[in-house]
């Protein structure tokens, strides 16, 4: 019989555009086909507060609690027990800071009857003496995504595993015959240039400013779709409007954006400005685009290098590899079925069920 599943994640409402609370609505959405599952939004933020009860038009429906600091509340402690789950995965959305870790120890009080499993996607380095506490809070399982932060488990005595992100294979996919010129049209893009694209937060954390060099090559556009969900930095935008960067921060249908792109560049470097396995360089695989990428989090891990991922360590190493991406032929993009949300969501399941040690 199918586990029963709870999972709990902070400020848990649309739009899905913020990689921590994408990978959580995501992952209850898949497990969601074939297991019964809650998903429960500790509303820490204030964004649903008008909503009462589950929210509507979303399967499974997402049950939404009031903000706490602690997770130690009744109505949380209810929401969770009254759906007698095997399962307790907690996606944190300040993710794996020591908050985390006792969150994820009211969690396990709430419902200590169930496998307690968290999600970190961004890395955070935790002192040796605060070992003997984590250790008491963790719950049985930690989700990371890199081998760099599997190993910072070890050292810590915690159990882990590692776990990539995963992509919707339905909306996001290669274009089809005539449909880049349609959407270029659609979308105002010039028709013959070579179009680059990153998806995220506008944030100096993010190293946007080095795509204002790309936006100077000969027959290229640059567009930036910034996140909704997060402040954007004013600086940051007007600079690269400056150089002539499309820079957009509306809701937008971000896969048409992907189908209409040339090529997708990611040159984030600092660790805390994106989850370890950036979401957006998954999604441009899986539609078809080759990508450009600075070495970031674990996305070595789990994307090896070839003619359709680039790495670079430079900017003028990026200009390069732009520049032979739009010189030289097409390359064929690898194909992307393992990242399916379905499958990293039972992988998940799997390893909370079976215990042990943590898989390859």
């Amino acid at each position: 019989m199918a586990p029963r599943i709870v999972i709990v994640s902070e400020d848990l409402v649309e739009p899905w555009d913020e990689g921590i609370k994408k990978f959580a609505f995501s992952i209850g959405r898949a497990l969601g086909n074939d297991h019964p599952v809650r998903m429960i939004n500790v509303d820490r933020g204030g964004f649903a507060a008008a909503r009462n009860g589950a929210a509507a038009g979303v399967a499974p429906a997402i049950h939404t609690v009031a903000g706490t600091r602690t997770f130690m509340q009744p109505a949380l402690r209810r929401a969770v027990a009254t759906f007698e789950p095997e399962i307790v995965l907690y996606v944190p959305s300040p993710s794996a800071t020591v908050a985390s870790f006792v969150r994820a120890f009211a969690l396990r009080r709430h419902w200590p009857r169930a496998r307690h499993g968290m999600v970190a996607l961004i890395p955070r380095r935790h002192r040796a003496g605060l070992k003997p506490m984590l250790r008491g809070a963790a719950p049985d399982v930690i989700f990371v995504a890199s081998y760099a932060s599997l190993l910072h488990l070890s050292d810590l005595s915690l159990r882990g595993d590692v776990v990539p992100v995963g992509v919707d294979l339905e909306a996001f996919r290669p274009a089809r015959e005539g449909e880049k010129a349609a959407l270029r049209r659609a979308h105002g893009v010039p028709p013959d240039a070579f179009v680059y694209l990153h998806v995220g937060h506008l944030s100096p954390k993010r190293n946007l400013v080095a795509l204002a060099r790309l936006q100077r090559e000969p027959g290229a556009h640059v567009i930036v779709i910034g996140s909704t969900s997060t402040p954007e930095d004013a600086a940051l935008r007007a600079e690269l409007e400056a150089a002539g960067v499309s820079v957009i921060r509306e809701v937008v249908p971000v896969d048409e954006f992907y189908r209409l792109a040339d090529g997708y560049v990611f040159p984030v470097i600092d660790s805390e400005g994106c989850v370890e396995v950036p979401l957006s360089v998954v999604e441009a695989l899986a539609s078809g685009l080759p990508v450009i990428a600075r070495p970031f989090g674990g996305l070595r891990d789990f994307v090896p290098p070839g003619d359709d991922v680039r790495y670079f360590e430079s900017d003028d190493d990026m200009v390069a590899h732009a520049r032979a991406l739009q010189r030289g032929p097409r390359p064929r993009v690898r194909d992307m079925g393992d990242f399916s949300w379905g499958r990293v969501a039972e992988r998940m399941v799997t390893r909370l069920r079976v215990g042990g040690a943590p898989s390859a």
